[in-house]
């Protein structure tokens, strides 16, 4: 007897795990159901009824086999998504220059049992930010979840060229006075209004940045911190902003040599 009942447990858990799992599938392209006649009407069957949203028009066709009364409902197999079960939709904004990284995609999910998260492939976390911006071009994979589904997809960003300034910051100067490349130069950054620089050492401490509106002429950065005094040789990280906005492209490391 103590035998069975074990086996019976085994069983009953076996079936749990399997449960779960189910409740945890992979949904790549949500269930379709099919939809019978037009908004609104109700077609009989065995007694009963269904009931209908969307769809065709049905007609009747005679059948020998039918189960009700002599004829079958039949559609043109008219299919849409499950409106219970989790659906996504992805949107791309293209980028607009040929090398920069201005493209997004938003996402959204309907649908939903529970909260949707969404992940893109670069990502280990899921997150609740349906914004994935500062893309250049090219394929961004993603999923998105609910407590019941998770759904995978992809979407394309592409170039649309157009009047597009990108800013390019070289990766190192020598401000020895030899009079070749003793300032830091930054290409493309003259052609936005405002232009703000900050400069910072391997600790994060801010060391040098513009205390005018534009990175030009004279306001440059030429090796040295905010009280005129020359900097170390080594490897520092900027943070440009243009027209008060930070640049997308416009964050990573300058080496200073002597």
């Amino acid at each position: 007897m103590i035998n069975k009942i074990r086996k019976l447990s085994s069983f009953s858990l076996l079936l749990l795990i399997l449960f779960s799992t189910a409740l945890a599938q992979v949904q790549n392209d949500p269930p379709m159901r099919q939809v019978l006649g037009t908004t609104g009407s109700t077609v009989a069957f065995l007694g009963g009824t269904i009931d209908y949203t969307v769809g065709e028009v049905m007609v009747n066709t005679d059948s020998a086999t039918s189960q009700n009364a002599g004829f079958k409902w039949l559609t043109q197999g008219f299919q849409q998504p499950d409106v219970n079960v989790l659906c996504e939709n992805a949107k791309a904004v293209n980028a607009t220059c040929t090398g920069g990284k201005d493209g997004k995609v938003n996402l959204s999910g309907f649908n939903n049992t529970g909260t949707v998260k969404f992940r893109w492939m670069d990502e280990s976390n899921w997150g609740t930010a349906s914004l994935h911006e500062n893309l250049p071009a090219g394929p961004y994979h993603y999923q998105v979840k609910d407590s019941l589904y998770t759904i995978s997809g992809s979407v394309i960003v592409e170039e649309t060229p157009g009047n597009c300034i990108l800013v390019e910051p070289y990766k190192g100067f020598t401000p020895n006075g030899d009079g070749h490349n003793d300032s830091w130069v930054i290409e493309g950054i003259s052609n936005f209004k405002k232009s703000k620089v900050s400069i910072f050492n391997r600790w994060g401490d801010l060391v040098w940045d513009t205390k005018k509106d534009n990175y030009e002429n004279d306001n440059v950065f030429k090796g040295e911190n905010n009280s005129k005094i020359q900097l170390s040789a080594a490897t520092y990280f900027y943070i440009i902003e243009l027209d008060d906005k930070v640049c997308n492209t416009c964050k990573g490391w300058v080496e200073l040599t002597h």
